[in-house]
């Protein structure tokens, strides 16, 4: 089965092929809900963005430069947007657990479920930052996006990423190290 590449979906997109945008929708729903998740902390209201972040590209996709990555301009759409429902917020909500799903070639359970413990307890931790730190510490480590795109999504300059993930790293640091020491007095 031959995939269209990002740039041919566009394309289709803008031709008025409606399977084209569901197959843009289902290639990246579920890095949109990610992002949306990591910055919400509320599964609903993520599903609700990202949801709305798929709105929002399809009313604008004749804006969409090619000059720039198709996956850079959704996460942009989805951080802002999921910035956007934080503003909206009068208070926050506490966090759903996130269940990852993970795959390993080691056929060791208990291996498998110290690292699925481990990443869990480690999300849970990053769910405790800022909603902009978390969202950049998602983007940057989890899905791997560079700085540049980093700046294109968020608006912000190089040199402010760097910044807001150098004081992420420092309070995720901090917070690991509260939560083991709070582990070890149990």
């Amino acid at each position: 089965m031959f995939m269209d590449s990002d740039n041919q979906l566009i394309q289709k997109i803008k031709a008025g092929e409606s399977r084209a945008f569901q197959t843009l929708v289902y290639r990246y729903q579920d890095h949109m809900f990610s992002v949306c998740l990591t910055i919400l902390k509320n599964k609903p209201e993520a599903q609700e963005a990202a949801q709305d972040t798929f709105i929002k590209v399809f009313k604008s996709i004749n804006s969409y430069k090619e000059d720039s990555k198709l996956s850079s301009w959704l996460y942009k759409i989805a951080y802002r947007t999921s910035l956007d429902y934080i503003r909206k917020r009068k208070h926050t909500q506490d966090v759903d657990d996130v269940a990852f799903s993970l795959t390993s070639d080691d056929s060791d359970a208990q291996q498998d479920m110290e690292t699925h413990e481990s990443s869990s307890a480690l999300l849970k931790l990053v769910n405790e930052l800022p909603a902009d730190e978390a969202g950049l510490i998602r983007m940057f480590y989890l899905e791997e996006l560079s700085i540049r795109e980093l700046e294109q999504i968020s608006g912000l300059t190089q040199s402010n990423i760097k910044v807001k993930l150098f004081r992420a790293r420092n309070k995720l640091k901090e917070l690991v190290q509260n939560n083991m020491r709070f582990s070890e007095v149990r």
